[in-house]
């Protein structure tokens, strides 16, 4: 998971906005009931479109590119099909950890822009996060945004259904919004590619791993698979430097061949980002752990090299 800061909040797409849109959410607040929505608005061909090119931290998709669910990063081959989701559940609330009481739903949200995420049915289904959402304090109220007009005009009022926004920025969830929280903060790896939660607020981090299934067995295995490839890439040129095919230069020059991919991974479009980052921080305990011990510091100075020649180029 990481942060996904690109989506305009203040701009929702024109198609929340229509007069069918707008009575959705007017039934659903007069009949207390999110169960009012229907798939004709929110999973709609462009707002999935918008959402998929900001999962990869972009406005637009580009031919090639490969979106991403907002909470375990897989792309669409792991992940199966992403699907809109809501991160407060629209129509029912199972809201505690241990208590299983399920609340009314934030059935005034169904159709909010902020309240609208991109998720894999392993991390939205469920067993996984499906009506979940555990809070700390007390629940938000829930509000009327419909207004009507002296002669009927329907418009929607955003001021209070900002999930970055008062009152429900005071809710104080408990699970990640990767759109308002930044999930470095709160979440971390070990070299096993199993994720726990860490810093001041581990709770939050481990509350959202459990929730969102992040260490289910085959998304662990995939992480790891990442890593897995460079250190077979590592193993393979020491080999041939060993039979005589590399001389010293050419097993430097493989070697950062290997540390320039390695920190690709960081970047917001490839899969797995937030373990790409935990790589490239961890690198000498991964090349420590890994690599035979005659090469270690060979490879880390490599990889310094390669960090300084990229801190010379101009962004």
């Amino acid at each position: 998971m990481i942060f996904l800061p690109l989506k305009d909040r203040e701009n929702p797409p024109a198609r929340l906005l229509v007069g069918g849109a707008l009575r959705q959410i007017e039934r659903a607040v007069i009949n207390l009931d999110g169960k009012e929505y229907n798939a004709t608005y929110y999973p709609d061909t462009p707002i999935i479109e918008l959402l998929r090119a900001c999962s990869i931290h972009k406005l637009q998709l580009q031919p090639g590119d490969r979106p991403k669910c907002n909470y375990c990063e897989s792309q669409l081959e792991h992940g199966l099909t992403l699907q809109v989701e809501h991160y407060r559940p629209k129509a029912k609330v199972e809201a505690g950890v241990n208590d299983n009481i399920e609340l009314p739903g934030y059935y005034w949200l169904g159709l909010e822009w902020t309240n609208l995420l991109l998720a894999c049915p392993k991390c939205n289904g469920k067993d996984a996060k499906g009506n979940h959402f555990p809070i700390r304090g007390v629940r938000a109220v829930a509000i009327n945004p419909i207004l009507r007009g002296p002669r009927g005009q329907i418009s929607l009022d955003r001021s209070q259904t900002k999930a970055h926004a008062q009152p429900l920025s005071a809710e104080l969830p408990i699970l990640l919004n990767p759109e308002i929280d930044h999930p470095e903060d709160f979440l971390t790896f070990d070299l096993y590619a199993n994720i726990s939660g860490h810093g001041p607020n581990a709770e939050r981090g481990n509350v959202s791993r459990d929730r969102y299934k992040l260490n289910r067995n085959l998304l662990v295995a995939e992480r790891l698979d990442v890593w897995k490839a460079f250190k077979k890439r590592i193993e393979v040129d020491i080999a041939g430097f060993e039979l005589g095919v590399h001389n010293d230069a050419g097993l430097q020059y493989l070697f950062k061949v290997t540390c320039r991919e390695l920190l690709e991974r960081k970047s917001l479009e490839k899969e797995f980002t937030l373990w790409g980052r935990y790589i490239n921080d961890n690198i000498v305990d991964f090349i420590n752990v890994y690599v035979a011990p005659d090469y270690q510091d060979r490879f880390n100075q490599a990889y310094d090299e390669v960090v300084a020649e990229q801190q010379l180029i101009p962004a």
